[in-house]
């Protein structure tokens, strides 16, 4: 308790540059999570993960599957899976997903636009866009039911295609005279910070099934299920595929995309190699102004180990206050540069910052305290007995 009364001690008489190196290493810690969170927030491609538990996943997928539109990394029979788990009562909610990237045009098929298309079965799970309303419940199509014709879609959307409710749109997945287009009448356009990165068009599961070529083998991304206590059930019901918890999901996405993962190691390697040099440089300062008064507590018998403990909590002191720093000024970051996004060129990439990026950045920042101060105690040099005169 004495060595930390004694580093506190040293920081609040060198306050100013103790604020300073905290400051800095917070700002780098912040841009570190910011970045690699609009990194996730332009990639997120999938319902809203504000309820969902779990998230079931081919174990060979990869986040971009949805675009590159590969058969070989789907769950197949989803509709019977989903049947078989709401027998369960630890599931609450749950329904498929199938992302795909199309074609949409309103009267002209000369003049598409490329946007996401997602399929779900409406009133499933209570998660936007399966809980949109304007939808039928359920999946009539695959049951031999009829064409709903019902599609939800996103601000972005209507702005880009001038639709609004009741207006018509047409989507295929190829143009030209490869193309087969299906009509969907705009039910209702939603509004949510989730939904307001790129332009949307939510529909029917097996109508997206259809139109992609996925309704035969009843193909589909993704399961989102809703039921804290489902996971053992979902363990065993699928023991080939992946089943993710919300920070397991949130890794998920960051190692499965190349740029992402590149954009996180990047930042944190540069946010590291910053706090040491941040760190390093204030505790070098420190030593030496300190030395004179290193050298009496030597001659007075208090031991070497002693003294680079003192050292090694002052490091240690300032990464951890330089990491809170970080994910403070994320925090508040995160909502400035959303409102400065929404408002220029409306987009919102980021609606909100995954806790694990949050604890990462504070991660990181720790270990540069500990490895710095580790580096700065074993170069420190025996105190010098002239020094202290």
């Amino acid at each position: 308790m004495t060595y930390l009364k004694m580093s506190l001690k040293n920081l609040r008489r060198r306050r100013y540059r103790t604020l300073f190196t905290i400051t800095a290493i917070g700002i780098a810690i912040a841009l570190m999570v910011l970045l690699t969170s609009v990194s996730l927030g332009l990639k997120e491609n999938s319902a809203a993960s504000g309820s969902i538990d779990f998230w079931v996943v081919p174990a060979d997928s990869d986040i971009l599957d949805p675009v590159l539109g590969s058969g070989q990394t789907m769950l197949g029979d989803v509709h019977s899976e989903i049947e078989t788990l709401f027998l369960d009562p630890r599931v609450k909610g749950a329904s498929p997903v199938l992302n795909r990237v199309v074609y949409a045009y309103t009267n002209d098929p000369n003049k598409t636009s490329v946007v996401l298309a997602t399929g779900v079965i409406p009133g499933a799970i209570d998660v936007m866009p399966a809980a949109a309303s304007g939808f039928k419940g359920g999946d009539p199509y695959f049951f031999g039911g009829g064409w709903t014709d019902e599609a939800v879609i996103n601000r972005q959307m209507a702005d880009l295609l001038g639709l609004d409710v009741g207006d018509r749109l047409n989507l295929d997945i190829s143009t030209g005279i490869f193309a087969s287009p299906k009509g969907f009448k705009v039910v209702n356009i939603i509004d949510t910070v989730d939904y307001s990165g790129i332009p949307v068009v939510v529909i029917h599961l097996s109508e997206l099934q259809y139109i992609t070529g996925n309704l035969e083998g009843d193909r589909a991304d993704q399961i989102l299920v809703e039921g804290p206590d489902a996971g053992p059930l979902l363990e065993k019901l699928y023991p080939d595929h992946l089943v993710l918890s919300g920070s397991e999901y949130t890794t998920f996405k960051i190692i499965s995309d190349k740029r992402i993962l590149a954009t996180a190691a990047a930042t944190a390697l540069v946010s590291f190699i910053l706090g040491m040099l941040f760190i390093g440089t204030t505790m070098v300062m420190s030593v030496s102004e300190l030395e004179g008064d290193m050298a009496v507590m030597s001659a007075i018998g208090i031991s070497r180990i002693s003294i680079l403990k003192t050292v090694f909590y002052e490091s240690l002191f300032l990464s951890a206050g330089g990491g809170l720093t970080g994910v403070l000024l994320a925090v508040v970051g995160n909502i400035f540069l959303n409102n400065i996004l929404t408002r220029v060129i409306g987009l919102n990439v980021s609606p909100a910052i995954e806790p694990m990026l949050l604890i990462g950045g504070f991660t990181v920042s720790v270990g540069a305290g500990i490895f710095t101060g580790i580096m700065v105690a074993l170069l420190m040099k025996r105190p010098d007995m002239t020094r202290a005169f």
